[in-house]
């Protein structure tokens, strides 16, 4: 049987999670940063499965169909700050409108951007449902601290 995490429910209720099923999405318009990032996560042993989707708005809809779906729903989201079309910052507004209220699970997100803007800093801080923000490149310590902050070790 694999490593045990704790995942806290929309309720705050604990949950166990099986190493192998934590799942992880990543919402970033760069392929190659995206097959860079799912190498890593795979080094870390941490997922079950990962999702890519190259688009915020691929993302939104992937939510809003699945929303009654836990198991379709990430456990864990990284999601870039600059995309064409939606950004991240529009993705967080629709989120927060249309699948936040919602949804019957707790997803960490975590802003994974290269911008080192005060000013998103400051942002992702004071948005509610942002958890994290990190600075690319994402990295194998970063998803460690994610992971046991988020998911702790029981």
């Amino acid at each position: 049987m694999g490593l045990l995490l704790r995942s806290i429910s929309k309720s705050n209720e604990l949950h166990n999670l099986d190493v192998n099923t934590l799942k992880i999405a990543i919402i970033d318009d760069d392929e190659v940063s995206n097959f860079i990032y799912r190498k890593v996560i795979e080094t870390t042993k941490v997922a079950g499965s990962i999702k890519e989707f190259q688009r915020a708005r691929q993302a939104l809809d992937f939510f809003i169909k699945n929303i009654n779906d836990t198991s379709a729903l990430p456990d864990l989201v990284f999601l870039d700050i600059n995309m064409p079309i939606m950004n991240g910052w529009q993705f967080l507004e629709e989120y927060s409108k249309r699948v936040l209220p919602g949804l019957p699970k707790r997803i960490v997100l975590c802003m994974l951007s290269s911008s080192v803007y005060k000013k998103d800093v400051d942002e992702a801080k004071k948005n509610r449902q942002v958890d994290e923000y990190l600075s690319k490149p994402l990295t194998q310590d970063k998803i460690e601290f994610l992971v046991e902050k988020y998911f702790g070790h029981p």
